[in-house]
């Protein structure tokens, strides 16, 4: 079946195998622009490594990516980024420490909108106005992520719940066009639950922006998600909407009840 270069992303025989161990498992996904497509299943379903595998991050052993229509097979992860506008976040939040958390905006977009290395720490009047113009959009992005009170503590001191959000808020500063989301809910107090689904229904539907979110809470996913696709073993086994996935026996025995 040829790819949906309609969709916001699509995957064509989509493997990876770790010697012996298969993880993907010849996945053919279409994610239309616009949706919000929940990806779930058991532990070690192959999840994040298909994450991996259409963003750059690992090889693919077989198959084919889609961005927009555009194939991105082989590309590296900075370039799948800056070009075709897909980026993921990871289940430990990735921020740094160090920085404060509107710093860490400022540099998420500088390394999308300055084009190279060197630009990003150049310095000069178009450089500083460029920095100013990302110190605006930062405040924006954390005023709708509800971090604009914290916008000068350090990211390192804030709460592993608003580490996650933080990572969220990076993510849009690459002006994205389609956002992977590994287990963003995992380990986050229920208020921060309900924020983070806030934000990901705003930026859906504000900026439509697709996300493709893998987590393990089905009752946030039922909430969130336009769609739900579940994979065991590395093969797709179920994909409709949330209210029915749920109740098909074999997602029942291969994750519910497991």
């Amino acid at each position: 079946m040829p790819p949906d270069r309609t969709a916001a992303l699509s995957l064509r025989g989509m493997a990876k195998n770790f010697g012996s161990i298969v993880a993907v498992d010849a996945v053919d996904l279409d994610i239309p622009q616009g949706q919000i497509c929940g990806l779930t299943g058991p532990n070690g379903s192959g999840k994040s490594t298909l994450f991996d595998c259409c963003t750059g991050l690992q090889k693919a052993t077989a198959g084919r990516v889609f961005a927009g229509g555009t194939e991105v097979t082989g590309w590296e992860m900075h370039r799948i980024v800056r070009e075709a506008r897909v980026i993921r976040s990871f289940q430990k939040a990735v921020v740094l420490r160090a920085m404060t958390v509107e710093d860490n905006l400022v540099l998420a977009g500088q390394m999308v909108a300055f084009p190279g290395f060197l630009a990003t720490f150049a310095i000069g009047r178009a450089n500083r106005s460029g920095v100013r113009q990302l110190r605006e959009r930062a405040g924006d992005v954390l005023d709708l992520v509800g971090l604009a009170h914290m916008r000068h503590a350090d990211a390192g001191k804030i709460s592993f719940g608003q580490q996650k959000l933080l990572q969220f808020a990076t993510m849009l500063m690459a002006d994205p066009r389609v956002i992977l989301l590994d287990e963003p809910m995992a380990g986050v107090n229920p208020v921060l639950i309900e924020r983070m689904i806030a934000n990901i229904n705003r930026a859906n539907r504000d900026h439509g922006i697709t996300f493709v979110v893998v987590e393990h809470n089905l009752d946030a996913m039922k909430a969130l998600c336009h769609r739900l696709v579940v994979l065991s073993r590395g093969r797709i086994i179920a994909d409709d909407t949330p209210d029915i996935v749920v109740r098909q026996p074999d997602v029942v025995e291969a994750y519910l009840a497991g």
